[in-house]
C-alpha cells in the first residue's frame, strides 16, 4: 500500500501486539511513526526491525501525570496526523475482590492516559483541518463478562470519550475511530492482573470459589501460550485499521475478529430484548 501523502503516526505502546503490528504497517506504508513505550531499551530488543525501518522511539510512560507534557513536546516536534491510543492492560478480578487502588491503576492506564493524548493532539489537528483519532479498546468496551468489571468499566468509559468527541469535532475534519478487537495472537493475556491480596488463593476469595469469578480468573492466571481457539491475526488486524483510516472510514466502530462480531450481536439482542420487556413501563412514566 503506497502512502497517499506524508502522514505522520503516534502509537501508544507500540512495541507489542496490535500496536506493534500496526507501527510496522505503517511503516511498510511509507508513513513516519513514533511509538510510544514505557522502556526503550526493551523495544529496541523485542522490536528491532521499528528503528531499522526508519520509527521514532519515544520513552513515555501515558499513565503517569507528566505524560501531558511530554505529549504536548511530542505534538510540537512532529506534525500529528493519526493518533492511535493503543497502550493498555486488562485487570480481572471480582468486584467484591477488587481493591479502589487497583481499580484507579487501572483507569490511570485505560482512561486517563488515552484521555492525555487526545486533548494534546487535538489543537494541532484543529488548527489544520484534519486528522485522525483511533482508539484500540476491546470487546469488553460494549460488554462486561464476570470478572472484567474494572477492565470494562475503563474501555466503557473512553469509548464514551470518543464517541463524544466523533461529534465534537466531525465538522472540523478530524475523523474517529473505536477499534474494537476480540481475542487476538499477541502477549496482552500474559500481562492481565489480578487482585493483590489474593495472589496467594489464585487471585479470588473463598465465597466466590466455584462461581464464574473463579472461572475467570483461573483461565485468565493460567495462560501460559496463545490458546489454539484464539484466531485473530494482529497483523491482519493492523492492516484493516490502516484501511479504514486512511480510506476515510464512515463508521465509528470497528470490531474485529469473529468472536467479536458474535459478542456484538449478542450485545445488540440482548439490549433489544430488554427495551421490548421494559417498553410498556417505560413509556407510562411521562407526566399525564
Amino acid at each position: 500500500m503506497a502512502a497517499a501523502s506524508p502522514s505522520t503516526w503516534l502509537i501508544t505502546g507500540a512495541s507489542s501486539g496490535i500496536g506493534k503490528s500496526l507501527a510496522l504497517e505503517a511503516l511498510k506504508a511509507g508513513y513516519k511513526v513514533i511509538g510510544t513505550t514505557r522502556d526503550v531499551g526493551k523495544a529496541e530488543i523485542s522490536c528491532p526491525e521499528f528503528s531499522v525501518m526508519g520509527g521514532i522511539w519515544k520513552g513515555l510512560d501515558h499513565a503517569q501525570r507528566n505524560a501531558f507534557d511530554q505529549f504536548v513536546k511530542c505534538s510540537q516536534e512532529h506534525s500529528i496526523d493519526v493518533l492511535v491510543n493503543n497502550a493498555g492492560y486488562a485487570f480481572i478480578g471480582g468486584v467484591e475482590d477488587t481493591g479502589e487502588d487497583e481499580v484507579r491503576d487501572q483507569m490511570e492506564v485505560n482512561f486517563y492516559g488515552p484521555l492525555r493524548a487526545v486533548r494534546t493532539c487535538l489543537p494541532a489537528m484543529r488548527a489544520r483541518g484534519s486528522g485522525n483519532i483511533v482508539l484500540i479498546s476491546s470487546g469488553a468496551g460494549f460488554i462486561a463478562r464476570p470478572g472484567r468489571a474494572s477492565y470494562s468499566a475503563s474501555k466503557f468509559a473512553i469509548e464514551a470519550v470518543h464517541e463524544s468527541l466523533s461529534q465534537e469535532v466531525k465538522t472540523l475534519g478530524i475523523k474517529v475511530l473505536i477499534v474494537e478487537p476480540g481475542a487476538f495472537r499477541t502477549p496482552f493475556s500474559s500481562r492481565i492482573i489480578t487482585p493483590a491480596q489474593y495472589n496467594s488463593s489464585n487471585g479470588f476469595s473463598e465465597a466466590y470459589k466455584g462461581t464464574t469469578v473463579e472461572q475467570m480468573v483461573t483461565a485468565s492466571r493460567n495462560i501460559m501460550s496463545i490458546p489454539d481457539f484464539v484466531k485473530g491475526d494482529p497483523d491482519k488486524a493492523a492492516q484493516a485499521i490502516i484501511e479504514a483510516v486512511i480510506g476515510g472510514h464512515d463508521y465509528l466502530r470497528l470490531p474485529l475478529g469473529q468472536d467479536c462480531v458474535t459478542a456484538l450481536e449478542s450485545k445488540i439482542g440482548q439490549l433489544q430484548r430488554d427495551l421490548e420487556a421494559t417498553k410498556p413501563l417505560a413509556t407510562a412514566t411521562d407526566v399525564d
